[in-house]
């Protein structure tokens, strides 16, 4: 009788630190190509009233993805660990993944992500489901084929390939780049919205960088400039001018630019634009300096009150 008793108050004191400790997947949009990144965003708060460490144990933070018909996606790998971190009384973190090298998504479908940790009393706990869907875009061009000089000196073939999605209420331009057989996709890029009669305007200059321009709304127009990796280098958004419709150019020193249009600078902007530059016009074409962008994707961000 006194051993059915401890086994009860232990239970009741597990189901209550699962209670107080709250799992959350966190998705910034719902649709994405087959083989595109798809960061989500594991968001958990400490309600226990005391310090919370976790990531000290290898594999305590799992996820599941199947598609919504019951197929279960392939694990192709584990998730990165993150280290040990601590979550005070009352407070949250967001651990950042990318999805897409942990699960095998290529396929057109309705999936279902979650999440699941394990807590250092053995406990697990787990997430809601989250919906995402993989949709197939229309070719725009056919696909353009270079040769990209690799860090060993190899020269490998690649293909650059423009794809339009259709949304319920929007149209959505992407980058995707392939190897020659387009059997292999290297990256997939949102490149973002487009009228949907626009023909996106499309150069490959001797360096074997691909750049875009095209039309995003009836007034503004998107410049991206792509290294021969899928790197994106460049992104800058113009207004169109007075004297006929935008174009990509290349001038006398074999240099691509933009004519006829007003750069528009924008915080969204790569390289990232001169604090308070913003919002600003600057009617120039002058070449700018690329850098490549740094992200990461398993950045446990600062604990903020709930």
């Amino acid at each position: 009788m006194i051993r059915r008793a401890l086994l009860v108050l232990v239970f009741v004191l597990a189901w209550n630190v699962r209670a107080q400790v709250d799992l959350d997947l966190i998705l910034d949009r719902q649709f994405f190509l087959p083989a595109e990144d798809i960061e989500v965003g594991v968001r958990i708060a400490n309600f226990t009233g005391e310090p919370l460490t976790l990531g000290e144990d290898e594999g305590w933070l799992q996820f599941s993805v199947q598609e919504v018909k019951g197929r279960i996606a392939g694990k192709l790998a584990e998730p990165q660990e993150s280290g040990a971190f601590t979550l005070e009384p009352a407070t949250r973190g967001t651990l950042r993944f990318n999805l897409t090298p942990l699960f095998a998504m290529d396929d057109p479908g309705v999936y279902q992500v979650s999440a699941t940790i394990r807590l250092p009393t053995g406990e697990q706990v787990g997430s809601a489901p989250q919906t995402l869907d993989i949709v197939s875009g229309v070719k725009l061009n056919e696909p353009r084929e270079v040769g990209v000089k690799l860090p060993d000196g190899t020269v490998e073939r690649r293909k650059y390939i423009l794809q339009r999605v259709s949304f319920t209420k929007r149209v959505q331009l992407y980058l995707r780049v392939t190897d020659a057989s387009e059997g292999k996709t290297y990256k997939v890029m949102a490149l973002g919205p487009m009228v949907s009669f626009d023909r996106p305007e499309w150069l490959v200059d001797r360096a074997s960088r691909f750049h875009v321009f095209h039309r995003a709304d009836s007034n503004n127009y998107l410049y991206h400039v792509f290294a021969g990796d899928g790197t994106l280098t460049l992104r800058q958004t113009w207004l169109a001018g007075d004297s006929g419709l935008p174009e990509l150019r290349v001038n006398d020193e074999g240099e691509v630019r933009v004519f006829g249009a007003v750069r528009r600078v924008s915080s969204g902007d790569v390289p990232r634009p001169p604090e308070n530059s913003a919002g600003t016009g600057i009617d120039t074409n002058a070449p700018v300096v690329a850098v490549r962008p740094t992200t990461n994707t398993n950045d446990v961000q600062a604990p903020k009150q709930p």
